[in-house]
């Protein structure tokens, strides 16, 4: 029998896509506060760089270049 071994690890693969998902589960169930104190304009602002953050994150941990 062959047997893979997993590429990502126990940090890339379970503890950062697990604290991306809990961060974008805060920011959504925060987004009525940020939308009401920053305004429409600067919460896209901060959702946009939020996404960003986690794509980038998300590709470091992946590899991809």
């Amino acid at each position: 029998m062959n047997h893979r071994r997993g590429a990502l690890g126990t940090f890339a693969g379970v503890f950062t896509p697990s604290v991306l998902t809990i961060l974008g589960i805060i920011l959504f169930l925060r987004l009525d506060y940020v939308v009401g104190n920053a305004g429409f304009g600067r919460a896209l602002l901060i959702i946009g760089l939020a996404n960003v953050i986690s794509v980038l994150g998300l590709k470091k941990d992946t590899g991809d270049n």
